[in-house]
């Protein structure tokens, strides 16, 4: 008899309905956290394609090794050189830079990496470019260093002195002096006409690609 009752009844398991809506609230989670993350990632993302809006341009984080202690100190070279231009009238020779002991054209101060540059200097009427290129790298690099193998341009234009070379970052009409970074990857010659023609890129900040507005065609 007991057999017979245990045969009419079979076992049922039914889910609880809150198991079910905790699965759907899971779910809701986290296709929640999957669109925050993407959200972040559009805001956060390199903004390079906006930012350096010419092909010529490079992004002054992008730079690699050694390179952008050499960037920098180009730049904490441009107050010097111009204040020196203002006062005598003319721009500064490599030998004046370095009886002022001034980095990069003194590499006392810099990395043995980059102690090896020797510069050059070429003007014009309206603009002066120093050009550098690591003249001991296939030694220094027998040696165990570790060598920039970069050629660089730092390019100082008076734009109220006539026709100057473009392209150039337009600031406000205040100022008389526009500086320049350009980088070659490779040791190369100096390059005389457009430096964005012969594989030059010019370093450009966050801000100065933004904020300011590149000229292509008012230079000689």
């Amino acid at each position: 008899m007991r057999n017979a009752n245990a045969q009419g009844y079979k076992e049922v398991i039914v889910a609880p309905l809150a198991a079910g809506r905790e699965v759907l609230g899971l779910a809701v989670v986290l296709c929640c956290l999957f669109l925050l993350v993407g959200l972040r990632h559009v805001q956060v993302a390199p903004q390079e394609d906006l930012t350096a809006k010419k092909s010529y341009q490079i992004k002054d984080i992008r730079l690699k090794n050694q390179a952008p202690l050499l960037y920098r100190s180009l730049v904490g070279a441009v107050d010097s050189i111009t204040w020196t231009y203002e006062a005598a009238g003319n721009w500064p020779d490599i030998s004046e830079l370095k009886i002022e002991s001034l980095p990069p054209f003194v590499g006392d101060f810099l990395p043995t990496g980059l102690r090896g540059f020797s510069w050059e200097m070429h003007q014009g009427e309206t603009w002066v470019d120093y050009y550098g290129f690591n003249k001991e790298a296939a030694q220094e690099e027998k040696q165990g260093a570790d060598p920039l193998e970069n050629s660089f341009i730092l390019r100082i234009i008076d734009l109220q002195a006539g026709q100057y070379p473009y392209p150039y970052v337009q600031g406000a009409q205040e100022d008389r002096f526009t500086a320049q970074i350009w980088i070659n990857p490779h040791i190369v010659d100096y390059s005389e006409g457009s430096l964005a023609e012969r594989g030059w890129k010019w370093v450009v900040s966050g801000n100065a690609a933004v904020n300011g507005k590149v000229t292509e065609s008012s230079g000689s």
